[in-house]
């Protein structure tokens, strides 16, 4: 349906009236509106003017609506809340969420403890935190920021290192070792290191012969050696709260350093806004990269 400009009268006008019909009062809707009563009645006047009707009877001291402002109040106030839904709809938030991804194991034992840290300084802003393993959602471009691992080169990205990868075997303190099963986990991506492949990469048997109890995800392994259920491939850095606080111990084997690592990254192609610039600088303030390992790294 079309509507011409001319159908319709000063929008100021029926919020005016809409004020005085809430309050029943020309003055109380004038301090509402923090103008005079004078400009109130003028604009009533100006939407009466235009629709050839009165609206208040004017005749006693207090002035009363007519039939034809009641039937218009109803009106005026459902039109002026979908004018106010579709307008909150389409408007920037005052205090715009920053999206952020991590994978599964990187939220629940890295990112949660320092996300409630920065929730409960100055900085803090509104968070959505999307978790996932497959790496083409986290890399999505409707993050406006990512945690990624690799090398730390990432096509159209800009990366800094939160630290790096050594995966040793780790099982809870209390744990039967001696028959305890190898906890196996999905590999998401090429980069992704299994038992197998630290076996192969570490030329050691330790707990070969060991059979395999399949998990659903990299973050699940981890939570059933917390359990212990059996022996997890452990990230060192990823799980040093784990580690300090003695949930989890290093189990006697080589590590591996595999020359990757967890990386906050963000998109070259546009501008972060301020709420993830500052969590940018709050989450790579508490990087802990090695030293022979860190990649280069531009501030955002």
């Amino acid at each position: 349906m079309s509507i011409k400009r001319n159908s319709l009268p000063p929008l100021d006008t029926l919020l005016f009236f809409d004020c005085v019909m809430r309050h029943g009062s020309f003055t109380r809707a004038a301090d509402e509106l923090h103008v005079t009563q004078a400009a109130v009645s003028k604009r009533v006047r100006q939407l009466e003017d235009w629709l050839g009707v009165s609206l208040f009877d004017r005749s006693t001291r207090q002035m009363t609506p007519t039939p034809a402002a009641q039937v218009l109040s109803e009106k005026v106030a459902v039109t002026l809340e979908f004018l106010a839904q579709g307008l909150e709809a389409v408007r920037a938030p005052e205090d715009p969420p920053v999206h952020l991804a991590a994978m599964g194991a990187v939220s629940m034992f890295w990112l949660q403890p320092r996300l409630r840290a920065f929730a409960l300084g100055e900085a803090a802003c509104p968070i959505n935190l999307t978790t996932t393993d497959h790496p083409r959602d986290l890399s999505s471009a409707t993050h406006d920021l990512s945690v990624l691992y690799g090398d730390g080169r990432f096509p159209g990205r800009r990366a800094h290192m939160l630290f790096a990868e050594t995966l040793v075997p780790m099982a809870a303190p209390g744990a039967e070792i001696a028959n305890a099963p190898l906890l196996d986990y999905p590999l998401r991506g090429p980069d992704w290191i299994g038992w197998e492949r630290w076996h192969a990469l570490t030329g050691s048997d330790a707990f070969a012969d060991r059979p395999r109890l399949r998990c659903a995800s990299y973050a699940q392994s981890v939570g059933r050696a917390l359990q212990g259920d059996g022996i997890a491939l452990g990230s060192l850095h990823l799980l040093k709260d784990e580690l300090r606080h003695g949930a989890l111990s290093a189990l006697p084997g080589p590590s591996l350093e595999t020359g990757k690592g967890y990386y906050l990254t963000q998109p070259e192609n546009r501008l972060p806004g301020e709420n993830a610039r500052r969590l940018w600088g709050f989450l790579t303030a508490r990087s802990e990269p090695d030293q022979g390992s860190r990649k280069a790294s531009r501030d955002l």
